[in-house]
């Protein structure tokens, strides 16, 4: 029996259930976001073509939930309808019976909804969806399974297929299949089919229904996007369009925190020279690379270069430049390739597995960075957003549009104006021309300079570059960044004779003749000790390392076992008839004299014992042996070996020839008569000139 609430008591009804309580929805009421339990499983790859788990409530369902929730709301919250409580006289039946005829529902309806509103929360309210729905009525999932696997380039089997071309072989497949479907299956397609083969042959499951073209159009756009991408444009397109991305907090670095360095070929064609067969000069058209470094805190262009070729040379220049204008940075961040990771700038690499340490190498032969003190930072391996200096070359890019000598950034890019002005050149190189319509890289190199200074005084829209203006906010340009931020860090500076020795480029060369000769360019250069030409000739034979700068090849540094050994000059050429031979000729008797006198100097300083006086020791160290008394030995007991009779025999038989002595006397010798002796035959006689 249901007892009336008191006058002064709100009735108390029940609320939301608890699991409906932490999520909330629409209007500031909760709502319960669970998934349908009624939802069908799909089995392996025909998954892939049906929507995630979601609340099981659509758009379209929200808005009939709030319009019957606010039905029923005064009977779930009376506090906020004590009006219309009072006219109903607190009765829960004449409120209901008031609602019903407000809002032209049923009593009943209103009480089915309250039940499904504490069951299940707002999804409740909502008529349910049908229990296939997000499944196709049409295809199965073994046409699901095809249909997927088809949108999927497969990698030497068949490349990108167009729907139209996937429906053409879905329909060549469900002929097929139907064809089979009673006949065992082949060895070679029993592997193809093998998860719809039940003893051999097709299972019903495994046969193609008909479907239309609009039906397979319709659920190819179902097909998670992120795998089309990945599987018909490839991974570059993927991480481009498709992965998630990091965010740096670049606002908590300081200047010179990292300095970003990479290169970009320019989208411009100019003139570089060369010499031709004959010695004279010639011009030939390339595209110039830019070689460059920015700071990572406040994208200013730190140093350039406009250069034929990128390598470690331009990297050098750029890095030295940037060292000798705004000081050491704290670190580098640049690419992972061949002319950024090379042992003139990052010394030896360690063995692979092994930790990076900054004191790995020994002081000799560390690279630039090392021996500078700064570490080395590479990039996510083809990942070009990983380096921030990436974007800021779409600045650069634009720029090239503005010269009359863009080419694009491909040969299908090439502007029609462009092949006229490849036309004038080739008439200015057969003298057709008055001038070429390129400039030489220095001018491009100038218009480099001016622009990329330019660069520096734009507003740069980015994270930390934000500013506070009269007219509200704004954006710092990066030299007013760098001036802001750039006094309170500590600037590391290194003398510049010090410097050019840092980035001298090292290899290994043997020592020979009191000299190093390394060849440069198919020429060999002679390298002596400075100041003393000779010393160098105590490693002779031995490998040294020789520090060299590349631009400058007058004076080096030899290292050996990562010990500083000193400079060596080059030496040039002798020519016939001048004092240099007499010099050279100096050189070398000192260097004899300096031999023999260490050598000398050995003899007196360590004695080594003569032939004589070490057959001396040896019988005097015997004699002292003998008078020793000999130590007592111990008695080995003896065993007897069977030895076959045979060789016993033998050896009796030897001992007993062995003994036989001539002057032992023996038996006695008879004598007997000549004439007893008789021979008849004449034959007998021995002649011994018989036939002379």
């Amino acid at each position: 029996m249901r007892t009336q609430p008191q006058r002064n008591e709100a009735p108390k009804v029940a609320g939301p259930p608890p699991k409906a309580q932490p999520l909330p929805a629409f209007g500031g009421r909760v709502a319960e976001m669970l998934p349908d339990p009624d939802a069908p499983v799909l089995p392996e790859a025909a998954l892939a073509l049906h929507l995630p788990p979601g609340p099981a409530i659509s758009f379209s369902g929200r808005d009939q939930a709030e319009a019957r929730y606010r039905v029923i709301e005064p009977l779930l919250t009376p506090e906020r309808f004590r009006a219309l409580w009072l006219d109903a006289g607190w009765s829960r039946t004449k409120l209901v019976a008031t609602l019903a005829a407000q809002h032209r529902t049923s009593q009943r309806t209103i009480y089915t909804w309250l039940r499904r509103f504490r069951a299940r929360g707002l999804p409740g309210l909502a008529n349910r969806d049908r229990t296939d729905r997000g499944k196709p009525r049409a295809l199965t999932n073994a046409a699901l399974d095809f249909l997927l696997a088809a949108a999927l380039p497969c990698q030497g089997s068949y490349g990108e297929l167009t729907v139209r071309e996937i429906y053409r072989a879905y329909c060549e497949e469900r002929a097929w299949r139907a064809a089979h479907a009673a006949a065992p299956l082949e060895e070679s397609e029993r592997h193809k089919y093998a998860r719809y083969l039940d003893n051999d042959r097709l299972s019903a499951e495994a046969q193609l229904p008909e479907a239309s073209y609009e039906t397979f159009r319709r659920w190819f756009r179902r097909i998670p996007h992120i795998v089309r991408v990945m599987a018909r444009e490839g991974e570059e397109a993927y991480q481009a369009t498709q992965e998630v991305l990091s965010f740096r907090q670049i606002s908590d670095l300081k200047p010179l925190d990292y300095v970003v360095m990479d290169h970009r070929r320019l989208d411009l064609f100019c003139l570089v020279e060369t010499r031709s067969r004959d010695g004279g000069p010639r011009w030939r058209l390339i595209r110039p690379w830019l070689t460059a470094a920015i700071d990572m805190r406040t994208r200013k262009w730190l140093t350039w270069a406009i250069v034929e070729t990128p390598s470690s040379d331009s990297i050098a220049s750029v890095l030295k430049r940037a060292f000798l204008d705004h000081g050491i940075p704290q670190a580098v961040y640049w690419d992972n390739g061949k002319d950024f990771t090379c042992e003139w700038l990052e010394g030896r690499s360690p063995r692979s597995g092994a930790a990076y340490r900054i004191t790995q190498l020994g002081d000799g032969m560390r690279g630039v960075l090392h021996t500078l003190g700064v570490r080395v930072h590479h990039a996510i391996v083809r990942r070009a957003r990983s380096k921030i200096i990436e974007p800021n070359f779409l600045n650069t890019a634009l720029f090239d549009r503005t010269t009359p000598f863009w080419c694009g950034h491909k040969p299908s890019a090439r502007p029609e104006r462009f092949l006229k002005l490849v036309e004038q050149h080739e008439r200015w190189l057969k003298a057709e021309a008055r001038e070429t319509p390129f400039r030489p890289i220095e001018f491009i190199a100038g218009l480099y300079d001016e622009f990329l200074q330019a660069l520096n005084e734009r507003e740069h829209t980015g994270e930390g570059m934000e500013t506070i203006t009269p007219r509200g906010r704004g954006w710092l340009s990066p030299n007013e960044c760098w001036e802001r931020l750039i006094g309170s860090v500590e600037r590391r500076v290194v003398p510049p004779e010090v410097l050019q020795f840092c980035f001298a480029r090292r290899r290994q060369v043997t020592v020979r003749h009191g000299e190093v000769a390394p060849s440069f360019g198919g020429r060999q250069f002679h390298y002596r000790l400075a100041g003393n030409p000779v010393a160098l000739a105590a490693l002779n034979g031995r490998q040294v390392d020789f520090a060299y700068d590349p631009h400058d090849l007058g004076t080096a540094a030899v290292y050996y076992e990562d010990r500083f050994v000193g400079l060596v000059d080059n030496v040039e050429l002798r020519r016939m008839g001048e004092s240099a031979f007499v010099a050279d000729e100096r050189a070398r008797r000192a260097m004899r004299r300096e031999v023999k006198a260490f050598i000398a100097a050995v003899h007196q300083r360590v004695h080594v014992p003569t032939p004589e006086e070490r057959a001396l020791r040896r019988i005097e160290q015997r004699d002292r042996r003998a008078a020793a008394p000999p130590a007592p030995l111990l008695p080995r007991p003896e065993v007897r070996v069977d030895v076959p009779d045979a060789i016993v025999s033998a050896a009796a038989a030897a001992a007993e020839e062995a003994g036989f002595r001539f002057s032992d006397p023996g038996d006695p010798i008879e004598v007997a008569e000549a004439a007893a002796y008789c021979d008849d035959d004449p034959d007998d006689e021995f002649r011994f000139f018989q036939g002379a």
